[in-house]
């Protein structure tokens, strides 16, 4: 396991409201937010109940970071591309789940 599937293990299993994380991870992509202090303290530009995410706008690349043991995964790079396909794919796959339980009532 890696840092990327983790991560997407989390948005997919998790049963809070994750379509409105996903949907601003997808926004980060297009607009960089103003840093915050946050930011400055743990090195992420955001981050989810068990993971950091930082935008290097620079490189156009996104590192996710397993941030409760650091060592347990490895971080994974991916590009602004390749984030958004993940991200877009993460939205999909949650709202088909949600249509699944809702028609199988």
């Amino acid at each position: 396991m890696d840092s990327l599937r983790s991560f997407m293990d989390e948005m997919l299993n998790d049963q809070g409201r994750k379509e409105g994380f996903i949907s601003d991870l997808l926004g980060n992509l297009k607009n960089q937010p103003i840093p915050t202090l946050e930011q400055a303290q743990t090195g992420y530009t955001t981050v989810s109940n068990l993971h950091g995410i930082f935008y290097d706008y620079d490189k156009g690349e996104v590192t996710i970071s397993y941030k409760v043991v650091p060592d347990m995964y490895e971080p994974y790079t991916l590009s602004f591309v390749q984030f958004q396909a993940v991200l877009e794919g993460l939205l999909t796959l949650r709202r088909n789940q949600k249509w699944q339980m809702q028609h199988n009532k």
